[in-house]
């Protein structure tokens, strides 16, 4: 069976519309009537106080004072207007007054903004509102307006400060301050030989050694120094030349002299707290250009940086090093001293050690037995179960096996009492660990506490 056969004598499934006669839908309309929150606020004041026929600046003062309330002050405002409306209404002046200009009521909390009349324009696809008209001249006077009144705020505020006055700072207090260049003085003394003092008053011409005689003095205690060997009476007149030196504002090479000659004296006898203040004015005269022996002297103060280890001097030194400084001799060996020691090759430290040059011996002596010690922790570690001292003394660089006996004995390590006296490395290890604690500060003059 076909499904035509009983199409004749059934509804149809669809009915036929007439699309030309359909409506389009109409467009939806704005109630003219329809009041915003302000204006009923508005109405109702206009109701309170009888009159209802405003004049426009009214309406706008009105809109102008609720668009610059906040709502917890609105019912403030409402209350304010009626009385200010109604008293314009019972004295007749609702109509003279200029609402334009008047200031608003208190209550208005808000920057004001003026309410604009609405302005609708029918176009095809309905009615727009244009009331928020941003690009009004209205507004654009008030914005000019602003910030007129914020550039002559800041112009005032600004040449008040310009004009107001300014206390003219006093010269400082120079009356405590020792003016060292009208005091500087040429001493008149003759004498060769001076105690050192410390001042405590201006220095007295008569007590102080011209340059003439200090020249003479350094001879002679070169001399004294060669013959008697006296370190107290050597660094006191020492010092006293210092002295004569600063007062007088001498510095020559003259000065670099005494200063070096000073240094060597107190690196010989051990008294690394004079060679610290005779190699910091060292520096500083050799950055004035003044000659003498800048890189004995350079070689001297890295080594002094590893006795005291000042890691970070040491690096700042190594940083200012000029290309030519590195190629002197003294200077290479005390860097390859301090890559021997960041590197732990205690076998190449004690080779550096004994081909120290110039007074540089002297500066190592005072860490050595440090070295020694850490030496030996890693010499237990290699060496198992035991070694010989005299291996152990050659490989720390003592002069005599006896000295390396005494160094052991101090550290509590058992010796062996065989014809080749050794060590057992294993029981040695707790002794070496238990004495590097006594080489852990070191004070800012080199001695250890």
């Amino acid at each position: 069976m076909s499904w035509r056969s009983n199409s004749a004598d059934k509804a149809p499934m669809y009915t036929a519309v007439d699309i030309s006669k359909k409506q389009p839908p109409k467009a939806p309309q704005i109630q003219k009537n329809k009041k915003t929150p302000v204006l009923k606020s508005s109405l109702s004041i206009a109701n309170t106080s009888g009159d209802s026929t405003w004049p426009d600046s009214l309406k706008v003062y009105v809109e102008r004072s609720f668009a610059a309330c906040s709502t917890s002050a609105r019912k403030r405002l409402e209350k304010q207007l009626n009385q200010i409306i109604s008293s314009a209404v019972k004295n007749k002046k609702l109509n003279s007054i200029n609402w334009t200009i008047r200031p608003l009521p208190k209550a208005c909390d808000l920057e004001p903004q003026t309410v604009l009349p609405v302005k609708r324009t029918s176009v095809s696809a309905g009615i727009i509102d244009t009331s928020d008209n941003f690009d009004s001249e209205e507004r654009k006077e008030r914005r000019l307006h602003r910030f007129q009144k914020e550039a002559e705020a800041e112009a005032a505020r600004k040449e008040a400060e310009s004009s107001s006055t300014m206390p003219i700072p006093q010269p400082p207090n120079t009356a405590d301050v020792h003016n060292w260049d009208a005091d500087t003085i040429v001493g008149t003394c003759t004498r060769l030989e001076k105690s050192y003092f410390r001042l405590t008053s201006a220095p007295d011409p008569s007590q102080v050694r011209p340059l003439s005689v200090l020249r003479n003095t350094l001879e002679l205690l070169k001399r004294k120094w060669v013959e008697e060997n006296n370190y107290t009476y050597i660094c006191s007149q020492f010092k006293s030349m210092r002295q004569d030196l600063t007062v007088q504002r001498i510095t020559n090479s003259f000065t670099v002299e005494v200063y070096e000659t000073h240094a060597r004296v107190a690196l010989e006898t051990n008294d690394l707290g004079e060679y610290n203040q005779c190699q910091t004015q060292l520096k500083q005269l050799y950055s004035m250009g003044l000659p003498g022996h800048a890189m004995e002297f350079l070689a001297y103060r890295i080594l002094y940086f590893l006795y005291t280890r000042n890691k970070g001097d040491i690096n700042a030194a190594m940083a200012a090093m000029l290309p030519s400084e590195k190629q002197d001799q003294a200077v290479q060996h005390a860097l390859s001293v301090r890559a021997a020691m960041a590197a732990g090759n205690y076998h190449r430290f004690f080779m550096l050690y004994l081909a120290t040059p110039n007074m540089g011996g002297y500066l190592i002596d005072k860490f050595v037995d440090r070295e020694r010690c850490a030496s030996l922790q890693r010499m237990c570690k290699a060496f198992r179960p035991r070694l010989s001292v005299a291996v152990i003394a050659k490989d720390l660089a003592f002069a005599k096996v006896d000295d390396c006996i005494k160094f052991l004995a101090e550290l509590n390590v058992a010796i062996s009492q065989d014809e080749l006296p050794s060590v057992d490395m294993k029981l040695a290890y707790p002794h070496a660990v238990a004495a590097m604690q006594i080489y852990e500060k070191v004070d800012i003059k080199g001695q250890i506490y």
